[in-house]
């Protein structure tokens, strides 16, 4: 058995631009594109390891090969959809079948890889799960948090469900961090400012006037135990959730007292929250004069990633 605890939730370091620019990068076009140049790349990767071992047409390899293939042109279908109207709704389903599709794939017969080329097969669809993932996560609060806060009062047992932030739940630090270790998004030396607008407001389960990233009213009132949010424009939007503490799962409560006890002091958790009523205030997305260096370094970085990974 284990025993589930709440630590505390360190709220001192909270940079508003930081987590704005992160979800602001995760949701843009070009990091859309990356997305689906990894699952290109990976199907290449895929494709030659199988010609270089002559399995064609064993099991169901081929399939998952023309499977990534076609998982790129649907999220470039997707990024024209969002070039187009705005849909990021469409969108969400496309860029997050690459993550989920992964479960399928792994139980196919993989043993006829060598170590070297099972190390480099593991290293490219691991970014193609993290990098449509993230992409995934940025914009999956959309998909009905707004619409179960307006039945909260008659929700029962989907209250934990309301309550669960499914997006990126508090300070973004390390999933950025992770993605510029993998390659996947540079991290700037400096975050570029964004700016609040005052006048674009909403409220949880309104329809969200503009696709973008907002702050809740209570960390601009110095409560930053909150997460920022990315809304997608006509979407019911979410509530705001509040990081309540972080939530470990002690596989030694009960048995070991002292190896309880070490685990505690070193295990991160990940956050518990609540959903709360606000006032959502759009931030500005930062001039592009603040980011084309950036943007650049980013398109090189994935193209890179592409060349090393494809042998």
């Amino acid at each position: 058995m284990s025993s589930t605890n709440l630590k505390h939730y360190p709220v001192a370091q909270r940079n508003l631009d930081q987590d704005a620019w992160f979800l602001y990068q995760t949701s843009s076009l070009a990091y859309y594109e990356c997305c689906a140049r990894l699952c290109e790349d990976f199907a290449h990767l895929y494709d030659s390891l199988i010609t270089d071992n002559d399995v064609h047409g064993a099991a169901a390899l081929d399939y998952w090969v023309a499977r990534y293939r076609s998982h790129a042109s649907s999220i470039r279908r997707g990024i024209r959809f969002v070039e187009l109207g705005g849909d990021y709704m469409s969108l969400l389903d496309l860029i997050e079948a690459p993550s989920t599709d992964f479960r399928g794939m792994i139980e196919q017969p993989l043993g006829w890889m060598s170590d070297e080329e099972r190390s480099r097969w593991d290293l490219a669809i691991q970014k193609v799960i993290y990098a449509c993932g993230t992409a995934a996560t940025t914009l999956d609060n959309n998909r009905g948090k707004g619409s179960l806060w307006l039945q909260r009062m008659n929700i029962g047992a989907d209250q934990v469900y309301l309550n669960r932030d499914d997006s990126h739940a508090g300070d973004s630090t390390e999933a950025i961090e992770l993605l510029n270790r993998q390659g996947l998004l540079p991290k700037p030396s400096v975050y570029p400012r964004h700016t609040i607008d005052q006048i674009l407001t909403t409220a949880p389960g309104h329809a969200c006037p503009r696709s973008g990233v907002w702050v809740p009213k209570q960390w601009l009132d110095g409560v930053k135990d909150f997460s920022l949010a990315f809304g997608v424009h006509g979407q019911p939007m979410q509530p705001a959730y509040r990081i309540i503490g972080l939530e470990t799962d002690n596989p030694f409560a009960g048995f070991d007292d002292e190896m309880a006890e070490a685990y505690e002091a070193v295990a991160q958790g990940s956050p518990v929250t609540e959903a709360m009523d606000t006032t959502w205030f759009f931030i500005d997305p930062a001039p592009i004069s603040t980011q084309g260096a950036e943007d650049q370094t980013y398109h090189m970085r994935c193209e890179a990633g592409q060349r090393k990974n494809s042998g």
